[in-house]
């Protein structure tokens, strides 16, 4: 199987939903398209990789970070980590995206956010929590609340 392959559909597929995802984040079909097949097809190629590449007698482990690195010392357990980050990332800018919406915040205030989202994950949504903050003009945040949920 060719690894390179499978890495460069990977990402063509997560570049197009962030794509989609910025120019169509209020329409609900746009959701239930990523729910329902984007996030099965990234979750079970993930699947299959990791089981292919930590099925490996690596002697990693999560309990430290040189084991952690001889986990993925892999193609194939490397291949399934960073279709781990896409799937993630893309689940996260799926959730910041709606968020906004629900909250009337500018699309193009959003961009940065998912920009960063896409490229450096945790960035993303550390900006679009500063941004929200500032919008709702409250300090402490609550993920789901709607009670100041300017749209419904």
């Amino acid at each position: 199987m060719n690894l390179e392959l499978i890495f460069t559909i990977v990402n063509s597929i997560a570049f197009l939903c962030w794509i989609f995802l910025f120019i169509l984040y209020q329409k609900r079909w746009v959701y239930q398209f990523l729910y329902s097949f984007i996030f099965i097809l990234l979750s079970g190629t993930y699947f299959f990789f990791i089981t292919q590449g930590l099925g490996d007698e690596t002697g990693g482990g999560f309990d430290t970070l040189a084991k952690v690195k001889l986990l993925f010392s892999s193609d194939q357990a490397l291949l399934a980590g960073w279709i781990h980050y896409l799937t993630f990332d893309l689940f996260v800018g799926m959730w910041v995206c709606h968020n906004a919406d629900r909250r009337g915040i500018n699309r193009w205030i959003l961009l940065p956010c998912l920009v960063l989202t896409f490229i450096a994950g945790p960035t993303g949504l550390l900006l679009y929590i500063i941004i929200r903050m500032i919008h709702s003009k409250k300090l402490i945040q609550e993920p789901f609340n709607e009670a100041f949920v300017s749209k419904s």
